[in-house]
């Protein structure tokens, strides 16, 4: 169909088993999809959305480098998409990860070191937060201790549309500024009522093409950095 209802016309048909890429979906019940390179809508009925299976990996077999790979998925080019933005997370990872080593052997040489205080670490772990409905999302988190309080962490979204491998952004979903802008006043709305969170004003929430995110049932989750 040319329009998400069963009184537009007809475009074409899928053969049973095909794979397409699902843009976005309805309240109806209805699927945005490419048909011959034009937008098109199928019934969300007729689709099937299975998802994707996920292994644990250590970088190198270090324990604290922990990252996800993807398996099971029909276009082997779209798994392997995937599986090499997460595979190039885990090694850049490790590169911090061995200076963090390098400086944890070289301070516990010195006097003022009393063993907590330098007992350095830097590690890795990941986070599914959602798998279906052709969408992926996972949240890599990387956590540095190089003495004082505490660490600081860092997390990273990795968000894809599993039949294409295609990563995606805030930008591909808030196409325009009049939905960023709709996005940052319902933010701030939401944080100005929370105590968790320290807001004063509508621009004290940045969100822009930066901004990190996440899929979910009701919508998308944005997220920010520790401070």
């Amino acid at each position: 169909m040319i329009g998400p209802w069963t009184n537009y016309k007809k475009v074409g048909s899928l053969k049973k088993g095909k794979s397409v890429t699902v843009y976005s979906r309805t309240k109806s019940g209805w699927s945005e999809i490419r048909y011959k390179d034009k937008k098109s809508y199928v019934s969300t009925k007729y689709f099937a959305f299975s998802p994707v299976k996920i292994t644990k990996k250590k970088y190198k077999s270090i324990s604290d480098l922990s990252y996800p790979q993807v398996s099971g998925l029909k276009s082997k080019t779209a798994q392997e998409k995937i599986n090499r933005t997460f595979t190039k997370h885990a090694k850049e990872a490790y590169t911090s990860y061995l200076k963090v080593k390098q400086a944890d052997k070289e301070d516990k040489n010195e006097e003022w070191c009393n063993g907590k205080t330098c007992n350095y670490m830097y590690a890795t772990q990941y986070k599914v937060k959602y798998n279906q409905d052709g969408n992926l999302s996972i949240l890599l988190y990387n956590y540095v201790y190089e003495g004082g309080a505490h660490g600081i962490g860092a997390v990273t979204s990795y968000n894809f549309k599993i039949s294409s491998g295609k990563q995606m952004k805030i930008a591909d979903i808030l196409t325009s500024k009049q939905k960023y802008k709709k996005v940052q006043k319902y933010a701030y709305k939401y944080m100005s009522k929370h105590e968790d969170f320290f807001v004063d004003k509508q621009s004290d929430v940045p969100v822009n093409k930066h901004s990190q995110f996440y899929y979910a049932k009701d919508g998308i989750y944005l997220i920010f950095q520790e401070y």
